[in-house]
């Protein structure tokens, strides 16, 4: 079989693995529909051991680039895009050398603000958008790859009515970064219900007109993503 990824030098983590992955499916060297080879082929090309090719490849499912087909004539392919992320950036924030730190702290900056915009300049039409989101991610909290889309069309949602398009178009860049984001926290305890329960806070307080109470709700659930987020780091170091 041709190899199709290079080798990846020295000591690398699965993020390197999942955006070699990812970038060749952005570029379209990987079609929609194509298998990709199984993990010992893949942590063969790529010199890293099988554990990292798995994780890789549950990161690019979860973000709905991958699925897995099982039985005869089974294994991991390339999903065709969703039309829903047809105006997103094909040049993705990489998470891996941005880190979650450096994150977060721009997210505290762009992200209370685009709350505090939205409560004063959302359209009623718009809140009501928003609540539609809300209930969405209520009713896929069983799968993990539809509640990380419905999370970050939330946020984007918010950027959107902050009529703001510079944070409008920071937001979509970080679309694929927030995904990988979710995805690390995703399977702790308690954390959708976390997730939901401040998504809730943050659409009353834009529904409310509060500028003030939007950005009090957006700081305390970011804060609390980078505590999830810092947690996950200490674990897995």
């Amino acid at each position: 079989m041709a190899q199709m990824f290079k080798a990846l030098k020295n000591e690398r983590f699965f993020e390197q693995v999942a955006g070699s992955i990812q970038r060749e499916i952005l570029l379209g060297h990987l079609q929609p529909g194509q298998k990709l080879p199984n993990e010992s082929e893949l942590a063969k090309q790529f010199n890293v051991g099988r554990s990292a090719i798995r994780e890789a490849l549950k990161v690019l499912e979860l973000m709905g680039l991958l699925y897995v087909k099982r039985g005869y004539n089974g294994g991991t392919f390339v999903r065709p895009p969703d039309p829903a992320d047809s105006f997103a950036t094909t040049t993705p924030l990489p998470c891996p050398t941005t880190g979650f730190e450096h994150l977060m702290e721009a997210r505290k900056v762009i992200e209370v603000r685009t709350a505090e915009l939205a409560a004063a300049r959302a359209l009623d039409e718009e809140i009501v958008s928003l609540h539609e989101d809300l209930e969405r991610m209520r009713g896929v909290t069983a799968t993990p790859a539809r509640f990380i889309e419905e999370d970050v069309n939330f946020h984007l949602r918010i950027a959107e009515a902050s009529k703001n398009e510079v944070f409008v178009r920071v937001v979509t860049s970080l679309r694929t970064t927030l995904k990988t984001e979710i995805n690390e926290i995703i399977t702790q305890p308690g954390a959708t219900d976390e997730i939901l329960a401040a998504h809730g806070a943050i659409y009353r307080q834009i529904a409310a007109r509060d500028p003030a109470g939007a950005a009090v709700e957006m700081t305390r659930h970011l804060s609390g993503l980078e505590d999830r987020m810092a947690a996950t780091s200490r674990r897995d170091a």
